[in-house]
């Protein structure tokens, strides 16, 4: 067993952009199976998101849910951790943040100051319109439990106004590919990401190289905290910046081809392909 642990961001990343579709991942997913390397999802998805997705990718590793609000971990993989972790069912739940009503009520009274525009204010019809998701998924995208996106309408100085008020209450605003995520100050993909290879590290693997995959700002601390982090290109923004890392992997394709490119160059590099 090799000692790669993979984090992948899902949209723009491992699913296309315009169409969700991860067809062309497929083959890397496999070879990532077949060597036994761990594939997280660390995405701003919601758990409800992901149980159906999760079926269609066959997936049977630990995720992250909500911009790294909290990661679950699958119970069949009798993966030990030396905390207390929340029983859900068929997997045990680590959260790092605050529950999503303590963020609606935090912001009710801001929309006279500022505009935007929340989830909980909108139907499953606009958000649809939004986001070209079908009707199931843009259900299952609103049954958020610690974050809440919005829709920022106003300018980046009243963003960093209000980022600024929101920093007393140690909530926080991640910027994602659509939207802007209000979330707990200890809420991030890098913190979610360092938390789990920390657990795989404990079951005996002591020094995991960690691989992490995106295309948004919200990917840049997950990208920056990683061993080899790569910037999948995207067909609708330019590139984020990871600081201080020179090294950063940015793909010739976009989406989940330039997911795969990525996957078979650092396998080949690891000398596993």
């Amino acid at each position: 067993m090799t000692s790669l642990l993979v984090f992948s961001d899902l949209d723009g990343t491992l699913l296309d952009h315009h169409t969700y579709s991860f067809a062309s991942a497929l083959p890397a997913l496999q070879t990532l199976k077949t060597f036994a390397i761990p594939c997280v999802l660390n995405t701003s998805k919601t758990f409800a998101e992901l149980a159906s997705l999760r079926k269609q990718l066959n997936h049977q590793d630990p995720f992250i849910v909500e911009n790294g609000s909290a990661v679950y971990i699958p119970k069949h993989l009798s993966l030990y951790v030396d905390e207390a972790l929340e029983d859900c069912g068929d997997y045990w739940l680590k959260s790092f943040g605050p529950k999503r009503d303590a963020l609606i009520k935090l912001t009710n009274d801001q929309q006279t100051t500022y505009n935007f525009k929340r989830y909980s204010d909108m139907t499953w019809q606009e958000l649809v319109s939004i986001t070209g998701l079908e009707e199931e998924n843009a259900k299952q995208s609103m049954q958020r439990e610690f974050t809440e996106p919005m829709i920022w309408h106003d300018s980046n100085i009243a963003l960093t106004a209000f980022r600024k008020y929101l920093a007393d209450f140690d909530i926080q605003i991640q910027k994602g590919g659509r939207f802007a995520h209000l979330m707990g100050k200890y809420c991030d993909k890098a913190n979610a990401m360092l938390w789990l290879k920390q657990v795989y590290e404990a079951q005996g693997d002591e020094n995991m190289t960690t691989m992490a995959l995106g295309d948004g700002e919200n990917d840049v601390g997950m990208l920056s905290k990683a061993d080899i982090p790569v910037v999948i290109r995207s067909p609708v923004h330019a590139p984020p910046e990871v600081p201080n890392r020179s090294d950063a992997w940015l793909t010739d394709a976009y989406g989940p081809e330039g997911w795969t490119q990525a996957i078979n160059l650092a396998l080949s590099k690891q000398g596993i392909l």
